[in-house]
């Protein structure tokens, strides 16, 4: 299902499922395992980030966070 998603989605070329704690819990096929862990921690770290920042300035419920870089999205 993971590896089907990125198959079929333009622009994708990588996707991990993490648990609410950072755990890796599954990655696309090709995806090496340290890189797929580092992503994982990321996630984890940007989740917690933009939720605190919700509850400092009362925002409700985060809906999404991306990240545009110069050669992509996270």
């Amino acid at each position: 299902l993971i590896t089907n998603f990125v198959d079929n989605t333009p622009g994708v070329s990588h996707t991990v499922v993490v648990s609410a704690d950072g755990l890796l819990l599954a990655m696309s096929e090709g995806f090496p395992r340290d890189r797929a862990d580092q992503l994982a921690a990321v996630a984890s770290g940007l989740t917690s980030l933009t939720a605190g920042a919700s509850r400092i300035f009362e925002g409700g419920a985060v809906s999404q966070t991306v990240v545009e870089m110069e050669r992509g999205f996270l």
